[in-house]
């Protein structure tokens, strides 16, 4: 049972004590610790700030207080980071802010700590210069972007030279790896790059896809209101934007089935593959189960659906959605098993292989990635990503076809990825791929790759 929190500062203050980038992800202990908390929004959205922006915010702290980061203690550090996460991030006032943090650093440290958190604080205070600045006349070096056109601007250089040191002020900025800032920048070019970076620190909205077993996107719009949830139908993704999602699983119209919690770009990928009424379709790595569900929605629960997933342990979360959203259709097979008796199913229409990835296209949403993610990782994956892919081309007939899909926006993960598949196995060719990046635009959404191969002998 996690420990109890007097409030939701205190709560995020505990999660990024607990918090290890290589060890688990935020969103799980985020839950541990808000379980007595109220204000679940402003524990999940001070827990996922800091670590969005943990770059810049310790930097900025280095700066003010003189010291470097490893000669503060943990816990004075993560009052710290909670707190200038609120001063530079949030509209709330400057001195609640400073008396919120020298009562939590009471709370958890010691008098003498309150004092030096104290001390930082007001010196931030009074180095913010505004919170609203224009970036196109404002000084790079001295404003932090907060969003397209917008920034803190400080009253002293808080950033590197952004015309000298392009990829130094990217990565501080933005707080990303040095190396991905250069991909980005290699690949794509400044601007987009750019607008990667935005798209990577936004708060992401929260879209609900219909059932379409039960329902349109127009009808789930009209289910909300009677819920009264804050919504919006956004008609060319035919889709449901939730304003202010507050606990989506308690909702009543959630309990009976009728919609999925989806990205705009994951819902993407389903819809190009196109399956038919009556298809053999495997989903390989299938967990938690969205795709899948939305596979059944699409062969309208005709057919049959083979989900499997390395990992047993998120197999439940796929039954449970199974159960939920009444997808008939579908049915759950332990990997091991599956391999074993693959003969028994094989071949299928089409084979779904949605593989472990970088993240690097939603770097908002899963926002420890940025501290986990190297270039050695990143060949370890692209190895797993081609065992996978040739796995699936075990199991697909003739005629039929291959989604291989990610959420990453790196090319040797993606088209880099299809074209060696396609020189080592002929029988293939492509059919279609596109690629998503990240927005942070009025619907807002993550970046992504997919790509539909035929066997054609």
């Amino acid at each position: 049972m996690a420990p109890a929190a007097a409030n939701y500062r205190h709560a995020a203050w505990l999660v990024l004590m607990h918090f290890k980038a290589h060890k688990q992800n935020s969103a799980e202990l985020i839950d541990k610790y808000a379980s007595d908390i109220q204000n679940r929004s402003g524990l999940v959205d001070i827990s996922l700030g800091v670590i969005r922006n943990l770059v810049f915010i310790d930097s900025l702290i280095a700066q003010i207080s003189g010291r470097k980061i490893n000669r503060i203690s943990e816990k004075v550090l993560n009052c710290l980071r909670i707190s200038v996460y609120e001063l530079v991030f949030t509209n709330q006032a400057d001195y609640a802010i400073v008396n919120e943090a020298v009562n939590l650093a009471n709370k958890t440290g010691s008098k003498k700590a309150s004092g030096f958190v104290n001390a930082i604080l007001r010196n931030i205070c009074r180095a913010i210069k505004n919170k609203s600045a224009d970036l196109k006349i404002s000084e790079p070096a001295k404003t932090l972007p907060l969003g397209p056109g917008i920034g803190c601007e400080f009253n002293i250089d808080i950033l590197p030279d952004a015309k000298k040191f392009r990829i130094e002020y990217l990565s501080c900025a933005f707080s990303l790896p040095l190396w991905l800032v250069e991909q980005f920048l290699a690949q794509l070019g400044y601007e987009q790059t750019l607008n990667i970076c935005f798209a990577s620190n936004r708060k992401p909205s929260i879209y609900a896809r219909p059932n379409k077993l039960k329902l349109t996107a127009e009808e789930l719009c009209e289910k909300f209101k009677t819920e009264d949830v804050d919504c919006e139908l956004v008609e060319q993704f035919n889709m449901v934007k939730i304003n202010k999602p507050g606990n989506i699983a308690e909702l009543k119209s959630f309990k009976e089935g009728l919609f999925t919690v989806q990205d705009i770009t994951s819902s993407s990928v389903v819809p190009l593959l196109n399956p038919q009424p009556g298809w053999k379709v495997l989903d390989l790595c299938a967990a938690p189960g969205t795709k899948t569900m939305q596979i059944a929605e699409l062969l309208a629960n005709t057919g049959l659906i083979i989900a499997t997933d390395k990992n047993s342990q998120r197999l439940k979360k796929i039954d449970e959605n199974i159960q939920r959203l009444t997808a008939t259709s579908v049915r759950l097979i332990d990997y091991k098993t599956f391999i074993q008796k693959s003969g028994d199913f094989a071949p299928f229409d089409a084979v779904l292989a949605d593989v472990p990835c970088s993240n690097t296209g939603v770097l908002s949403r899963r926002t420890e990635v940025r501290g986990r993610l190297d270039e050695k990782i990143l060949k370890i994956l692209k190895k797993t990503q081609s065992e996978i892919l040739n796995l699936a081309a075990s199991f697909v007939k003739t005629d039929g076809k291959i989604c291989y899909s990610t959420c990453s926006i790196l090319k040797q993960e993606n088209s880099d990825a299809i074209e060696a598949f396609i020189r080592q196995r002929p029988e293939f060719k492509l059919e279609k791929e596109k690629l998503i990046l990240p927005s942070a635009g009025t619907y807002d959404c993550d970046g992504g790759y997919a790509a539909v191969l035929i066997k054609i002998r």
